[in-house]
């Protein structure tokens, strides 16, 4: 059980570093007021960007660095037309989901059968191979990937950049009330471009360690709704660093739970009481089929509990989210 329990956690750990990355993202482009419902899109450029770069060039780091660089591509063409064009932030976030979803499902069609050597386990840098023996926890925390330790890492970076820097408190101003901001002095049109931009860029690097560190191969469609989920983890980390950080791993544990349960039997003993009624039930909720919803029933759950919550008591989100902006009617 205790070998079970860490590979369990071994795998939450790096199921939920897609869920952060991409969560974090989309947080900051809400903070500015723009929705982003194109994160699966982004996710997926990212992963096949930074897959066929690893796979020609041999660096899995330069792979990461255009797969960032996709998700950000892609995430300025959301800002154009939702920021520029003031077109509907929902209807330009599913059309670029389905555009990147059909894009790489066309280039990558060759890339299908590739293999690449991706990000290697690694000992977290000075205290890890100290701390890579604790039970349980060691093998999890303190020995992933570069990009397990950075999505960790970018938690308190993101907060301390929306809650403690000029630019980022400007960028929280601009998404609570557009107008007041204006009029102080602060570049609404520009800080929502940065804001849908670096969100793209954490989309893009969540994809990227998809397919470089995760799997370290390339499926069209790899994603698997993991974009739509992040757009929902927003809402139950209310639109906070720190519970983006809960949510990702309750996400990941139920991804985790899916791929590791087929070694784990919960079956009782035939002979024990009432063991003829619970193990069908027990049996049904661990199948695999069953497991793989899970996420995703969460996260309609998330959804609406966000908008019955929504209609007694206001949640913390922007002011301006959804709205666009036109200073010439001001």
């Amino acid at each position: 059980m205790v070998s079970f329990a860490a590979g369990l956690l071994n795998a939450t750990v790096q199921a939920a570093t897609v869920l952060l990355l991409a969560g974090l993202g989309e947080l900051i482009s809400e903070r500015a007021g723009v929705l982003n419902l194109g994160v699966e899109g982004m996710m997926l450029v990212g992963a096949l960007g930074g897959f066929v770069v690893t796979a020609v060039t041999g660096n899995y780091w330069l792979g990461f660095g255009v797969g960032i660089a996709c998700g950000m591509a892609l995430a300025a063409v959301h800002a154009f037309l939702c920021i520029s064009l003031k077109s509907n932030q929902v209807i330009s976030g599913v059309m670029l989901t389905l555009l990147g979803t059909g894009l790489t499902t066309f280039f990558g069609s060759g890339w299908v059968q590739e293999s690449i050597t991706g990000f290697p386990q690694m000992t977290f840098p000075i205290v890890g191979r100290y701390l890579v023996h604790l039970p349980l926890v060691g093998e999890a925390f303190f020995r992933s990937t570069a990009t397990d330790y950075l999505a960790l890492l970018a938690v308190p970076v993101v907060w301390f950049f929306l809650y403690r820097s000029n630019l980022g408190l400007e960028i929280i101003a601009v998404g609570e009330d557009p107008e007041m901001a204006d009029t102080m002095g602060v570049p609404v049109f520009k800080f929502r471009y940065l804001a849908v931009i670096i969100g793209g860029g954490f989309a893009g690097a969540a994809g990227a360690h998809l397919s470089l560190a995760f799997s370290q191969l390339w499926v069209p469609g790899m994603t698997v709704g993991r974009g739509w989920i992040a757009v929902a983890l927003v809402v139950f980390a209310q639109w906070r660093p720190s519970r983006m950080l809960v949510g990702a791993y309750l996400f990941g544990l139920l991804d985790a739970l899916q791929l590791r349960s087929q070694s784990l039997s919960l079956a009782l003993d035939p002979n024990a009481p009432l063991a003829g009624v619970l193990n069908p039930l027990v049996n049904t909720l661990m199948n695999p089929q069953i497991m793989s919803t899970y996420p995703y029933l969460t996260t309609i759950a998330v959804l609406s509990y966000a908008v019955i919550r929504t209609e007694s008591v206001r949640l913390a989100v922007p002011s301006a989210l959804l709205q666009s902006y036109n200073r010439e009617m001001d």
